[in-house]
């Protein structure tokens, strides 16, 4: 989940009506080919097999990161993304990328890495990751029950292919990850005002949540590889199946929160959620206090997150968070899990 501590600059938070949906095919403020420096266009096109003659930039995701489908005169295509070290918050992000796909067993749902190369520009690193290009579409517009399943297939796909991946680049527990979020819920508990963007949460309820909250780390106990940060930008429908994308925040838990931690968005998309989380293999027998202390510690980091400064670099980062946190918050009082 840490996609959302960027430390960029930022600016003041204003209070406002709650915000608009995000459109998640089109929130990255991203650097432009034409700004890549000249070795880093000569690198990638000798990967492309051929001068660049076209530019499709990546629309989605929360980074300044450079991300497009780039295209010869031939008609080849590769997916390539780049960042300098000078960006504290991506660069790391692709050197991890670049470190955990090599690993990644064959047959797993994601686009094929077909390089990645550390170069020195002018004295500054940068990180150059090339992937195929995939004719695929986010979910979600419109959600259906189809890539819903899809969905949930590619999860516990990966989940099985890797049980046998390098536990030193598993990454941190996400009970860790969650547990190192201030918690919003005792303010609220004790009387004081909610977020702005969350109106309707009471003092009582904000109580109920911190106790969920608390019940975290026996409830995500587990040893899975989880991708760690799947959301629907993240993933790409091609053919029937959903292609999950962007390795960079791996961590390990439960098999089963990947695949929960998609189901709000699908929800707020108009279908069932608690009938999926029936029909899945992988969440039919979880206990549901289970479901609920992770959906509470996913509402307290999506409240810590979008009460954050605005990011200008990434302008659609905080609306995110928000918008995250109030389809989740709609969703636990629907389960009656406060």
């Amino acid at each position: 989940m840490p996609h959302n501590s960027a430390s960029v600059p930022a600016i003041p938070l204003r209070a406002a009506a709650v915000p608009d949906v995000p459109d998640y095919r089109r929130t990255a403020a991203r650097r432009t080919w034409a700004e890549l420096p000249t070795p880093l266009q000569e690198r990638a096109a000798a990967h492309l097999g051929g001068r660049v003659t076209g530019v499709r930039p990546a629309g989605g995701g929360f980074t300044p990161g450079f991300a497009a489908v780039l295209e010869n005169a031939g008609g080849d295509r590769i997916f390539a993304k780049a960042a300098p070290e000078s960006d504290a918050f991506i660069y790391p992000s692709y050197l991890r990328e670049a470190r955990v796909l090599p690993f990644m067993p064959p047959g797993m749902p994601l686009p094929a890495l077909r390089a990645a190369e550390h170069l020195a520009v002018d004295g500054a690193g940068w990180q150059l990751l090339v992937y195929e290009a995939v004719d695929g579409t986010m979910p979600g517009y419109p959600w259906t029950d189809r890539d819903l399943s899809a969905v949930e297939q590619s999860c516990a796909e990966a989940v099985r292919s890797l049980k046998d991946f390098p536990r030193e680049l598993a990454g941190d527990p996400l009970a860790d990850d969650i547990a190192a979020v201030p918690s919003s819920f005792p303010a609220v508990a004790e009387g004081k005002p909610a977020p702005w963007f969350l109106p309707g949460l009471s003092a009582q309820e904000a109580g109920n949540f911190q106790a969920l909250l608390d019940l975290c780390p026996e409830a995500l106990t587990g040893d899975a590889v989880l991708h760690g940060d799947l959301r629907p930008d993240n993933i790409l429908m091609l053919s029937g199946r959903a292609l999950i994308c962007d390795w960079n925040y791996l961590g390990s838990g439960p098999e089963w929160t990947d695949w929960v931690s998609v189901l709000p968005y699908a929800r707020a998309g108009g279908l069932d959620a608690d009938a999926w989380l029936h029909r899945s293999a992988l969440t039919r027998a979880v206990p549901a206090w289970h479901i609920d202390a992770f959906l509470a510690g996913l509402l307290n980091y999506m409240i810590h997150w979008g009460s954050q400064p605005e990011v200008p670099s990434s302008p659609r980062l905080r609306a995110h968070g928000r918008h995250t946190a109030r389809i989740v918050y709609d969703w636990c009082r629907a389960r009656g899990a406060v």
